[in-house]
């Protein structure tokens, strides 16, 4: 790559689906330069990634309010005897957040692990 055009398209919609045509702005940078086209592709990069961890947290955060706000690796494990009903139950619910793909693997295997030593 010797050059590069950038066009930029902002508005105010939350997505780009009910943004259309109307309020978005259109920007154009013409010519850029090799490195200048690869700080802004990193700049971009960057920016999609912090927005797509912030929807992940939101989205598990929602999850936890809609099921009551338990948390699935909060507190000790309970002395009475429904202690393994209560485990299945937590292990389903981590299964339902790494199947929504609320939480990774590596968190799945760390809420896993923690409620089998429980």
């Amino acid at each position: 790559m010797i050059a590069a055009d950038l066009a930029l398209r902002a508005g105010k919609a939350t997505d780009l689906a009910s943004l259309g045509a109307q309020g978005s702005q259109r920007v154009e940078f013409q010519g850029l330069r090799r490195e200048q086209a690869q700080a802004v592709y990193r700049i971009c990069q960057a920016q999609e990634q912090a927005w797509r961890e912030k929807r992940r947290v939101r989205e598990l955060e929602e999850l936890r309010a809609r099921s009551g706000g338990i948390q699935v690796m909060s507190g000790p494990a309970p002395v009475s005897g429904t202690g393994d009903s209560d485990a299945v139950r937590r292990l389903q619910e981590a299964k339902q957040l790494l199947d929504a793909r609320l939480i990774t693997d590596s968190e799945y295997e760390a809420i896993k692990a923690k409620i089998v030593s429980s």
